[in-house]
């Protein structure tokens, strides 16, 4: 669903019993650029830096007064992945990109991404199909459905890339089990909960899901098994997440519809009215104007008591110069502040109350809006 934005310039594993295996489709296995990057991202807070050993942000600003500092770490990095210590040579890498991503500007930032690529640091981290495939960007977008695959395969059991080096394995187990990471599989196990809440609240519910990729919170959400929906609607502009959704959940009942978000701002889609419309990680990347003029007009889609769930990640991820140097990935992150922004073209007349709360690890906010 993101194919369309530049014209208007993604938990802990929760057992459920009517979980059913839906693995990615056969290719994953044998393409070496399959699903391979997920934002890797940590809110850096006193605790967990004291816990790594690590200084805060602020506390390494002289290793900006000294160039080769910053290339030594890279150098450093690279020895230990050649050691096999890959673990520790991402512990000291991360914080040093975070602090540099921080404290430089914008040409600055550029300038040191490109000695970041350039070094043969690069040829290693590119190894793991998670942070590769980010980079590459295969659909277009670093955050493609079969990236989230990636994230969501490590509580599926999904095997990672058979062609995949041993070195590649490693970083891909760390990669994948960042912070962020983790707070995108709570995020999935959040909507599934509240999937199966609004079929308890609500005969026959009826449910979309805007940018809904691979609808992976399908595989959780006892609802679906039970086919106990009026109607489960996934829309995405990628037909090839759509195909997806279709082969793993139509037999469950679920549609899909492919349209993008030009089209659902300008109202040129007819969809119907819903009892619960979410989106997970569209909001990572619309620039507040569009935002606020989706979350007007995705709020029009309600029903009366009908809930809209909105999220995005937090500011201050560990991980944010990793994701924007060897991944090319930029998400735009929003405070409890920004996000309440989102709701600004709704009269307050419509609405019956509004929610903002966090998962856990306090990387992923959620605003939840419910109409009148």
């Amino acid at each position: 669903m993101l194919a369309d934005l530049a014209s208007l310039a993604p938990a802990q594993s929760r057992p459920h019993a009517s979980r059913e295996e839906c693995p990615p489709h056969g290719k994953r296995e044998d393409n070496a650029e399959s699903p391979a990057a997920p934002h890797l991202s940590h809110d850096m807070t006193e605790q967990a830096a004291l816990a790594m050993n690590k200084p805060e942000p602020e506390q390494l600003t002289e290793i900006f007064h000294d160039e080769p500092i910053d290339v030594k770490v890279l150098d450093y990095a690279r020895a230990r992945f050649l050691e096999g210590a890959v673990d520790d040579g991402m512990r000291d890498l991360l914080p040093v990109l975070q602090a540099r991503r921080l404290k430089s500007s914008e040409p600055e930032w550029a300038e040191y991404v490109e000695v970041c690529l350039r070094h043969p640091l690069r040829e290693l981290l590119h190894q793991d199909p998670f942070t590769l495939r980010a980079f590459t960007k295969p659909r277009g977008y670093a955050g493609d459905a079969d990236l989230l695959d990636f994230i969501y395969g490590r509580e599926e059991g999904w095997p990672v890339p058979a062609d995949t080096s041993d070195l590649g394995r490693k970083i891909f187990q760390f990669t994948t089990g960042s912070a962020a990471c983790e707070a995108v599989r709570a995020r999935r196990g959040f909507i599934a909960d509240l999937v199966d809440q609004v079929a308890e609240e609500f005969t026959k519910p009826h449910v979309l899901s805007i940018a809904s990729g691979h609808l992976r919170e399908a595989l959780l959400c006892s609802m679906v098994k039970r086919r106990r929906f009026g109607r489960y609607m996934a829309l995405d502009s990628d037909p090839l997440s759509l195909e997806e959704v279709q082969r793993c959940y139509g037999n469950h009942g679920v549609v899909t519809h492919q349209a993008t978000i030009r089209q659902l701002l300008t109202q040129r889609v007819e969809l119907g009215l819903f009892d619960l419309v979410y989106s997970m990680g569209l909001y990572d990347y619309l620039q507040l104007p569009a935002a606020q003029r989706l979350t007007a007009a995705l709020f029009e889609l309600l029903r009366p008591r009908g809930r809209l769930l909105l999220a995005n990640f937090l500011p201050g991820i560990l991980d944010v110069g990793y994701m924007e140097s060897y991944m090319g990935w930029k998400l735009i992150f929003r405070t409890r502040q920004e996000m309440l922004a989102l709701a600004e073209e709704i009269p307050l007349v419509e609405i019956r109350d509004i929610r903002l709360f966090a998962e856990d690890n306090q990387n992923i906010i959620f605003l939840q809006l419910t109409k009148r």
